[in-house]
C-alpha cells in the first residue's frame, strides 16, 4: 500500500494486522488522502460510516481492511486487517 505518511505524519504502531499513524492535518483532509490512496491501490470501498469516528471498509480480492479515522492531537488513523 502506498499510504500518505511521507509528510506531516508519525507512525505510532505497525504490525502485520494493524497500522497506526498520527497526522497533523484535519480529519476531512486525512480521510480524503487515505480514500484516494487506497482506491488508487486497487482497494474497493464497501462501507462508509462518517459518525464521530470515521469507519471505512475496503476489500481487495480476499483481503479486507477497516480504516478508522478519529480526532487525536489532530487526526489519528488505524488500519486493521479483518
Amino acid at each position: 500500500m502506498n499510504l500518505p505518511v511521507q509528510q506531516d505524519a508519525a507512525v505510532c504502531a505497525s504490525t502485520p494486522d494493524k497500522f497506526q499513524p498520527a497526522h497533523k492535518g484535519e480529519r476531512e483532509e486525512v480521510s480524503k488522502m487515505y480514500l484516494d490512496a487506497l482506491q488508487k491501490g486497487g482497494w474497493n470501498l464497501t462501507r462508509k460510516d462518517l459518525g464521530g469516528t470515521y469507519y471505512l471498509d475496503f476489500d481487495k480480492g480476499n483481503d479486507k481492511i477497516t480504516v478508522e479515522i478519529y480526532d487525536w492531537q489532530r487526526t489519528g488513523v488505524i488500519i486493521r486487517k479483518r
